[in-house]
């Protein structure tokens, strides 16, 4: 939902060299970074590696903002799966459609016919939120909260499409959820225990095509965006959704390193800075956790 963001220069947050840390150690550092944030903030991540986890407010509802289109696309890929849909099945793009926020298709002249997959490259590479009502009136809003619970979240519902209106009355009106849900179901989608494996990798696939709004989780990681469309293996990969409204930010997903994959998600609100920036405190929490689980888990102990 949040308008685009520069990347900033890679660095520490803190300006450590990033010691390695028993569990224990590195559980403590993340409390106490929850507790000195400016607001409620919520942390929830698995080594998939190893199966150690670290989790801070994981039972707290938080608004998912956009961060819920990664739910939209698993119902997606999950119908495609079942033969109910197609990612080649096109649609026409109505003036109807047309919603305020993030996106582009606000812009397109109406009658413009989009594929599906096409929809879900726009929802999840810039958070076309027009693409994003579009999938949710095509699949229903009743069959992504089923995958939800399929998925094993039972603490996140989408409550309506994109709707500006409503959010202006509150942040929960379009959807809410943990960080334990959304850690959870990345840790279980990359198991292959929610998709067959063609289609985890299909969904994963259009969600590291997210390149330009905010670099939360990959901010200071060694991450370049463009280096699969170029043929090159990165050292680091970041499969991830953001999410914005005023007083919130979060994202959820997996980060690939050379040395290990986890899941994390990272959730905020309450928070009184309204910026639009990559210096908004919700997104700088964000990146501080990316980058010090990252200092444990992703990199070369030598």
């Amino acid at each position: 939902m949040q308008p685009e963001v520069m990347q900033p220069e890679v660095m520490q947050p803190d300006g450590s060299e990033g010691m390695m840390a028993e569990p224990e150690a590195l559980q403590a550092r993340v409390e106490g970074m929850a507790a000195a944030f400016p607001g409620v903030a919520g942390v929830a991540a698995e080594n998939l590696a190893t199966g150690e986890t670290v989790a801070v407010n994981e039972a707290v509802s938080f608004p998912t903002a956009s961060m819920i289109k990664i739910l939209v696309l698993f119902e997606l890929v999950r119908q495609c799966a079942k033969g109910q849909a197609q990612l080649w099945e096109r649609v026409t793009l109505r003036g109807a459609d047309k919603t305020l926020g993030s996106g582009l298709l606000q812009d397109f002249d109406e009658g413009v016919t989009l594929t599906l997959r096409d929809l879900a490259v726009l929802m999840m590479g810039i958070s076309d939120n027009t693409a994003t009502n579009v999938l949710i009136d095509r699949l229903g809003k009743h069959a992504v909260n089923a995958a939800i619970r399929e998925g094993g979240m039972w603490e996140t519902e989408l409550r309506n499409k994109i709707d500006f209106d409503k959010i202006r009355e509150s942040n929960d009106t379009l959807a809410v959820g943990t960080p334990r849900d959304f850690a959870r179901f990345m840790a279980a989608l990359r198991r292959e225990e929610l998709l067959p494996g063609g289609y985890v990798e299909q969904m994963l696939g259009i969600m590291r095509i997210q390149k330009h709004t905010g670099f939360y989780l990959a901010r200071y990681l060694p991450f370049n965006p463009y280096a699969f469309e170029f043929g090159e293996m990165p050292e680091a990969w970041v499969a991830s959704k953001t999410g914005g409204l005023k007083g919130v930010r979060c994202e959820g997903g997996l980060v690939h390193s050379p040395r290990a994959e986890w899941s994390i998600c990272v959730m905020t609100k309450d928070s009184e800075d309204t910026r639009w920036t990559a210096d908004n405190v919700g997104c700088q929490f964000i990146s501080q956790v990316s980058r010090t689980l990252y200092e444990e888990w992703g990199r070369d102990a030598s």
